[in-house]
């Protein structure tokens, strides 16, 4: 099932992160993910779902909107997720990335990121499977010289 991202729903998974999640955290942020994190993606600045499985929220994903031509798609799970729930976040990532990227739409944007570490082929395969393609590998740009992946799905400038 998919819901609106709650806070509870957010510390559940966030207290309880797969270790791939839990580096990308660290490496992006610079701090140890936890409470601040669930409350950062429970407040951010644009749409939180989470995905629940055996009746308990599994995965957290969301669009933050830091500019009005810009989103970030993020997305971090607990370790364990059946394949099927998995296959229920990607249509529900879809239809979020679907409804964002339609110019008629008034919180279109035309430019939509996902960050990944370099080397995490399972969460590459995850993007790709929602439309984006590799931009590029910004080197070293984690807390302790990790790379990270930028990938990228674009539409028409809007009103052009």
């Amino acid at each position: 099932m998919i819901e609106r991202l709650s806070l509870a729903g957010a510390l559940i998974v966030c207290n309880d992160l797969r270790p791939l999640d839990a580096a990308c955290i660290r490496a992006v942020c610079g701090r140890e993910p936890g409470e601040w994190f669930a409350v950062d993606r429970w407040e951010t600045h644009g749409v939180g779902f989470e995905v629940t499985q055996d009746g308990m929220p599994w995965a957290i994903f969301g669009l933050s909107l830091p500019t009005n031509w810009t989103a970030l798609l993020w997305m971090v799970a607990r370790p364990g997720m059946q394949q099927q729930t998995w296959r229920k976040g990607i249509r529900a990532a879809r239809g979020l990335l679907d409804q964002v990227a339609d110019p008629a739409n008034a919180e279109y944007r035309h430019r939509i990121e996902a960050h990944v570490l370099d080397g995490w082929a399972e969460a590459a395969e995850f993007i790709k499977r929602l439309g984006f393609r590799h931009e590029h590998t910004r080197e070293r740009m984690g807390k302790n010289g990790e790379n990270v992946q930028v990938w990228v799905r674009l539409g028409p400038v809007k009103g052009r």
